[in-house]
């Protein structure tokens, strides 16, 4: 491990500057080049459905091991993505992604029969050992660094979910009024990404841990790249 990140601010420069690289690396060039088809959407939002639920399970193995006011705001974080939230209308992420199914022949059956692609297995097993068996502040960041990927305040030209929104409206002719799940994650990441940071100004006070924190999130973006380039593979072997 290196000898440490210096300051806040470097660490956040950092992790921004990472953020920002996972969308130019060959996995997501892959991805996003592909001409979507509603078979090719098909495969991405069934493989999406069961990140989502890697995503719920990592946050509770993280919540285990943390500082109690940092279980704080992971559970105010999970409340809205496990049940939605009322008060907007908002139902829970997974009911989301679901209903975004529904507009390229999904239904709820395909959610629940069609398997995971292998590498979609060996990324979460990935991300689950992280959670559960590292250090929580190099843990951390399997959880929160993604958020940071999706966040408009953060990326330059856009998040990945406005990504993927706008390339299902160029390819598919999809409006994003008939994508819920993709609008609710551009306008609830920008806040989420903010959670990061937050916990490492409280609990990372020395160079070492902040290192830990970055190591985590370098490991981190490292399993999403290859998760992306699982899904455009399969994609793009897709001809319908």
């Amino acid at each position: 491990m290196d000898a440490g990140v210096d300051s806040f601010t470097e660490l956040e420069s950092k992790l921004a500057e990472l953020a920002n690289a996972q969308f130019a690396s060959p996995e997501y060039q892959r991805l996003f080049a592909l001409k979507w088809t509603r078979a090719r959407a098909r495969i991405y939002m069934v493989q999406r459905a069961y990140f989502v639920h890697n995503r719920r399970d990592c946050w509770a193995y993280l919540q285990g091991s943390v500082p109690f006011d940092v279980k704080q705001l992971i559970w105010d974080h999970e409340k809205e993505e496990l049940m939605g939230d009322d008060a907007r209308g908002v139902e829970n992420h997974w009911a989301l992604g679901m209903r975004e199914g529904a507009v390229v022949g999904l239904t709820p059956e395909d959610f629940m029969k069609t398997p995971p692609l292998p590498g979609t297995v060996a990324c979460c097993y990935a991300w689950i050992h992280i959670a559960k068996d590292w250090p929580w502040l190099k843990a951390l960041p399997v959880c929160a660094a993604t958020e940071l990927s999706n966040s408009d305040e953060v990326i330059k030209g856009g998040s990945f979910s406005r990504r993927v929104a706008m390339k299902l409206n160029a390819d598919l002719g999809i409006p994003m009024k008939e994508q819920p799940n993709n609008v609710e994650h551009i306008k609830a990441d920008v806040e989420h990404a903010k959670l990061l940071m937050k916990v490492v100004r409280r609990h990372a006070t020395t160079p070492e841990k902040r290192q830990e924190v970055l190591d985590g999130a370098i490991e981190t973006w490292r399993i999403e790249r290859a998760f992306k380039g699982v899904m455009a593979d399969a994609m793009a072997a897709c001809q319908e």
